[in-house]
């Protein structure tokens, strides 16, 4: 891994309560909170990186922004600690540790960045005209590392002692802190420690992505070829902004790292009852009913989930007070149908889900459900059975979280998960700290 240190781009003391600046990540802002969001200030992040009014117009707004000394770059290169703390499911007090730098761009074949997903054309597409009118990065990729020399988040709060440069609390709760790490000896240690680590993308895969397109944009409008320096051929531009991407690298084995579960509403499907589907699914599936009578049906459904313990599964819910544990009993046609995948792809509850119990119980395949049309996804599984009840879908199914060591483990050997496999919780905070393109990285 090369990561660099920058002068990053970030909102000036005058510019208003950091809390009416900044934003969620664009993908999970919809209609009425980026109103709500642009309401609160007309500094608000939003206004840029989710414009409203076109990309010429949003470029135009960021440097205005810059002009008036609403933004300022800060005055030396510096990684940035970023830490948040929040409470876990059982109402623990977590803290998760990122260090904020500019990653060197490297493509997915090159052994350095993972993906775990898949992507789509059209948010890609958008994500490059925005990168293109602005030149900047706005917000950070979401990255998780491993194989680091030594624990970010032991040497990042070592050095984080005095009080931060950022602080702000979101809506959630959450607390989000930053911290200028400019000491050469601090930045170098940093550096050395992440060397020879690697990252799984957790969060902006699309971002990821859009940032390759343009850095080789970048080097066919210049003429430039990657590596060429030591050839005398023309500059690669190494040190150029373009060629780096924003990003914050949690470590894969952080203590304060949550990974949420994102169930699903199956909408309703043509000639399918409630009956009918559990009956396809007992072909596949030993079907555990669950006594929800008198015991809140989210609550019940998901602690008889857990009792599962390593053997993939889901739970299903199809209204009127009637929930079953799945348990998959088809082993030999799942190993069989999957033989390419590897065994953390194959034990997942979202799998399974996808890869069998879909197309089995719905007549769903992987088209129909990328579709947008069959499948709704909530993080809140209450909500899940509660859409069910209200007859907006005909079956709830609940998942188990995915745990980050499957991600690892399923990027590395060059498979993705179905969509929303993933809710990386809390998520990073967009405006704290951007990173302009058209300038060199590091010291």
């Amino acid at each position: 891994m090369d990561i660099k240190p920058f002068r990053g781009l970030r909102y000036a003391a005058g510019a208003g309560a950091l809390a009416s600046l900044i934003a969620p990540p664009y993908d999970v802002i919809d209609a009425a909170e980026r109103q709500r969001l642009a309401a609160q200030s007309p500094y608000n992040i939003v206004r840029v990186d989710l414009p409203d009014d076109g990309y010429s117009q949003a470029a135009a707004r960021l440097n205005h922004w810059i002009a008036a000394g609403v933004l300022e770059r800060e005055t030396c290169p510096a990684f940035y600690a970023y830490r948040q703390t929040y409470r876990g499911a059982g109402g623990e007090v977590l803290v998760r540790w990122g260090l904020m730098g500019m990653v060197r761009l490297a493509a997915y074949g090159e052994g350095v960045v993972y993906p775990h997903e898949r992507t789509l054309a059209k948010p890609r597409e958008d994500r490059l005209q925005l990168l293109r009118a602005t030149r900047t990065h706005l917000s950070p990729v979401f990255g998780l590392h491993f194989g680091a020399t030594r624990s970010l988040d032991d040497l990042l709060a070592s050095v984080c002692s005095g009080p931060p440069a950022m602080a702000v609390d979101d809506r959630d709760g959450v607390e989000h802190r930053m911290w200028v790490l400019t000491d050469p000896d601090v930045l170098a240690a940093v550096q050395a420690a992440l060397t020879p680590a690697r990252i799984v993308i957790a969060d902006g895969h699309h971002r990821y992505e859009t940032a390759l397109a343009f850095r080789d944009e970048e080097r066919a409008r210049r003429g430039l070829v990657p590596g060429a320096a030591a050839t005398g051929a023309a500059s690669s531009g190494d040190d150029a902004g373009w060629n780096y991407v924003l990003m914050v690298l949690v470590d894969l084995g952080s203590r304060g790292l949550t990974v949420l579960p994102t169930h699903r509403i199956l909408r309703a499907v043509d000639g399918l009852a409630g009956d009918e589907l559990v009956r396809r699914l007992a072909t596949a599936f030993a079907l555990e009913p669950v006594e929800l009578a008198g015991r809140a049906p989210a609550a019940a459904l998901s602690a008889s989930l857990a009792a599962l313990g390593p053997d993939p599964g889901f739970a299903v819910y199809t209204g009127a007070g009637r929930g079953w544990v799945a348990r998959l009993t088809d082993r030999d046609g799942w190993q069989k149908a999957t033989a390419d995948k590897p065994d953390a792809w194959r034990a997942l509850d979202v799998t399974v889900l996808h890869g069998l119990a879909l197309p089995l119980g719905a007549g769903l395949d992987a088209a129909a459900q990328g579709s947008g049309v069959y499948l709704a996804y909530t993080r809140d599984a209450a909500e899940a059975v509660a859409a069910v009840d209200r007859g907006e879908g005909l079956a709830a199914f609940l998942v188990r979280p995915t745990p980050p060591e499957a991600v690892r483990d399923i990027a590395l050997a060059g498979h993705a998960m179905p969509q929303k496999s993933t809710y990386f919780y809390p998520k990073l905070l967009t405006g704290l700290v951007m990173a302009q393109l058209d300038t060199p990285v590091g010291l």
